[in-house]
């Protein structure tokens, strides 16, 4: 069944302008859904596999191995059996490409001319359906994840990154950790691959997108001429993600590293599950906009007179589990001062008069800007839709700015006394050792390294 959806509504004054085209949503027989959507501004077309996976599909064994499965879903196949070959084929067809692999995503995307569209249905269909995964190419990939890895690990906030999602999500932190384990990858082999794909890269936990010029008519029958014979796994059902530890007790973690710059502190909080607190959800993003308005009393207060260089709050839509971040970046003297303010700040967001009727109308028109601006460029647009389409379904984001226009103050507060008055909240602090001292903070991170079996500072493990 064919079905052609209006991506979203947004009345600004008395008009109802339509913001989004039409995009179609189709599925074949073997429970691959089609997504596409036309546009005839340039000859070209993007195509993107979309699968319902990362690391919530994961189990610790195999931690990181998604995110591995990515690079070698651009080697040889059945019918490119090299990678010699499968280079010499994205070079005959103009192709452009990538991929990426978060918590609650996977995609694959490459834009090529509008004339090779079949081509590329093809060449994609060949690199999900038949991969080689060949120990040769297993290893250069391995080195090539594991380089990735090290780069993320020489960051500051690495080890207090892992530190917080193993107080919030205890032995299941590793299902919103991508990234994974450097000893588990560094092992990494083709059955652990072939798990996966059998596991999670299958047709009905997946989507074809194309964005672009081409024939909206003949899609359907290019799509299924080449995925068709991609099935299921005999018995295939989706892979049932348990259920995490509640949010835990209040934490404060101060970690020093000798490269961090200025002072940064992160209250986080319980969040929001998109696919079943749609509502809230849609009050988050209004926040964050209010509190980033040039003219409202937090920005003002944090930004303008100097107390911070950067404070907000942050949100992050997610479905399995997700947090909201109160945040503050200063300097060492200042840091006391304007934690103190911007925990008291919180409170005030309940102030019915702390935002007014002229900013939520100024956020709102905002984010519809942005909205369009997406559309302007297909080839972005229709990786949004991956996104949507593989975190909360495409009914929300297909309602998002209708919904975003009938948020009101009154939600924005209600979200506030739900999700952050009164609630436990994960305190971490990043800053270097000298400015450690000048705060008056001393590091309390080393129990944390310990009980959570982190590598060390600087040091591999």
């Amino acid at each position: 069944m064919l079905k052609i959806v209006l991506a979203g509504l947004l009345t600004v004054g008395t008009t109802a302008q339509a913001v989004s085209p039409a995009y179609r949503i189709d599925k074949l027989a073997t429970g691959l859904e089609i997504i596409s959507l036309e546009s005839r501004k340039v000859p070209l077309v993007t195509i993107v596999l979309a699968v319902k996976a990362g690391g919530m599909t994961e189990t610790a064994d195999i931690d990181g191995l998604t995110h591995l499965w990515e690079h070698m879903f651009f080697k040889g196949n059945k019918r490119l059996p090299d990678q010699e070959a499968f280079k010499k084929r994205i070079r005959q067809l103009g192709i452009v490409y990538n991929g990426d692999t978060s918590a609650e995503k996977v995609r694959y995307y490459f834009t090529l001319p509008a004339a090779f569209l079949e081509e590329g249905l093809q060449f994609m269909a060949d690199a999900i359906s038949t991969p080689l995964l060949e120990e040769k190419e297993l290893a250069k990939e391995r080195r090539v994840v594991l380089d990735e890895y090290d780069r993320s690990a020489s960051s500051p906030g690495f080890n207090l990154r892992r530190i917080r999602q193993k107080l919030i999500y205890g032995d299941r932190s590793h299902r919103r950790d991508p990234l994974g384990q450097r000893p588990i990858i560094a092992k990494a082999t083709r059955k652990q691959l072939l798990r996966i794909k059998k596991e999670v890269f299958v047709p009905s936990n997946s989507a074809i997108l194309v964005a672009g010029d081409f024939d909206p008519k003949k899609l359907k029958k290019l799509v299924n001429k080449y995925f068709a014979s991609w099935k299921d796994p005999k018995g295939w059902k989706p892979i049932v993600t348990p259920k995490f530890q509640p949010f835990p007790k209040p934490e404060t973690v101060i970690y020093t590293h000798k490269q961090a710059r200025n002072v940064s502190v992160q209250m986080t909080y319980d969040g929001p599950r998109a696919r079943i607190q749609q509502a809230d959800s849609f009050a988050a993003d209004i926040l964050i906009s209010l509190l980033n308005h040039r003219s409202s009393k937090f920005y003002k207060k944090f930004i303008d007179s100097g107390l911070c260089f950067d404070a907000g709050l942050g949100y992050y839509t997610q479905s399995q589990a997700a947090t909201v971040d109160i945040y503050l970046t200063t300097s060492a003297p200042k840091v006391n001062k304007a934690l103190s303010a911007l925990k008291a700040e919180v409170k005030e967001w309940l102030n019915p008069k702390y935002f007014n009727a002229r900013q939520l109308e100024d956020v709102k028109r905002s984010l519809l800007i942005n909205h369009k601006r997406e559309l302007n460029k297909s080839s972005s647009f229709v990786k949004t839709l991956a996104f949507w389409w593989a975190i909360t379904g495409l009914e929300y984001y297909g309602s998002y700015i209708e919904s975003l226009r009938k948020t009101s103050l009154q939600d924005v507060r209600s979200f506030v006394t739900k999700y952050l008055i009164n609630k436990n909240y994960i305190t971490t602090y990043l800053m270097s050792p000298e400015e450690a001292k000048v705060a008056g903070l001393k590091d309390n991170s080393k129990p944390f390294i310990k009980r959570f079996k982190l590598a060390s500072k600087g040091a591999r493990k």
